[in-house]
């Protein structure tokens, strides 16, 4: 009786144990970010199409490790009329208005760009949750970049020598 009341009670235990799952914990999923860059996605400050004529594309991804609150980034652009001149990530406006450049990817510490052709790459990290403001390279907070990014209301740029106010663009949208 006694070796069957042992063999219950450790039963007991081991589906105790199991019910309340282990002491690890599971990390939060990566969080992704796309901005599909095109010339048709340029506007004005008041709305209306750029009037951008330019097969050039992009694609912007960048992860979040919610975890650390770095955010990594990638972006490949081509097919541009004349050479690159600039790429930056503008906020706070939707798809149907303009911005201020927040972090410029040719100044920014954690960034690499290749200009200058019609073609390029771009990469970097930053800490969302650590990083100050450092105009002229990044001139909001982190948080407040990773705020705008969740809202929709920033966007991925690629100007050229032609097309000086942006070439190509695409807002970023939390996957």
């Amino acid at each position: 009786m006694q070796k069957h009341a042992l063999t219950l009670t450790t039963a007991l235990c081991v589906g105790l144990a199991a019910a309340c799952g282990s002491d690890k914990s599971t990390a939060p999923a990566n969080i992704t970010y796309v901005a599909n860059l095109a010339a048709s996605n340029e506007v004005t400050a008041s709305g209306s199409s750029a009037g951008v004529v330019s097969t050039g594309t992009g694609t912007w991804t960048g992860v979040l490790n919610p975890t650390t609150n770095v955010l990594t980034w990638t972006m490949t652009f081509s097919g541009l009329t004349t050479n690159s001149t600039a790429s930056h990530i503008h906020a706070q406006a939707p798809t149907s208005s303009t911005a201020s450049v927040v972090l410029n990817f040719a100044t920014f510490a954690g960034s690499t760009i290749t200009l200058g052709g019609t073609s390029g790459t771009a990469s970097g990290s930053i800490n969302l949750a650590t990083q100050v403001a450092t105009p002229p390279s990044l001139t909001i907070s982190g948080d407040s970049l990773l705020k705008a990014m969740n809202a929709g209301q920033a966007y991925v740029n690629v100007h050229t020598s032609q097309y000086g106010a942006g070439e190509i663009r695409g807002q970023i949208i939390k996957q």
